[in-house]
């Protein structure tokens, strides 16, 4: 009887201490995801391929075409792309007017950003959650409808995208 009840507290001690280190562990990958992310942001160099997007009725649909996309391309121009992102399926090629980064108390990351271009003018607000590289995103034109999607950041030269050849 002492013999079981030693197997088993030696096996919940083991078991705790490999859940502490893979918790640990998944925390670092995390952190490292997000720091990633902000690097990518800071650079201004980064590509969001929506995962998923709210649609015109509210619900939430998934995106699996990379042809959607927000690049911010070497600190010059802000690349939309696709019906999802903007409200038309050109790459439209804009100018950032302003950018602005904060990070809160909690440690989220958020960018608010005013750009301008020949198809469109709006405020792009991109919102990251400490201890990932996840965005939320929320492109409010200055005519025309608020465009709300999701997507990793990712670094632009390890983005997954296609940009079509129709820039405006």
């Amino acid at each position: 009887m002492k013999r079981l009840f030693l197997i088993s507290i030696l096996s919940i001690v083991a078991f705790s201490i490999g859940y502490s280190q893979s918790k640990a562990e998944k925390e670092a990958a995390a952190l490292a995801l997000f720091e990633s992310a902000k690097a990518a942001i800071e650079s201004k160099d980064f590509v969001i391929v929506p995962d998923s997007y709210e649609k015109e009725d509210g619900t939430m649909e998934t995106n699996t075409d990379n042809s959607h996309f927000l690049a911010y391309e070497g600190g010059q121009y802000l690349f939309l792309q696709g019906s999802i992102v903007c409200n038309n399926n050109y790459t439209n090629k804009t100018t950032v007017n302003s950018f602005e980064q904060k990070i809160d108390k909690k440690g989220n990351l958020s960018v608010l950003m005013q750009i301008s271009g020949s198809q469109i003018n709006a405020r792009v607000e991109i919102m990251v959650r400490k201890g990932t590289n996840y965005a939320e995103v929320i492109i409010t034109p200055s005519n025309g409808q608020t465009k709300t999607f999701s997507g990793e950041i990712v670094p632009r030269s390890k983005a997954k995208y296609y940009k079509k050849s129709n820039i405006i």
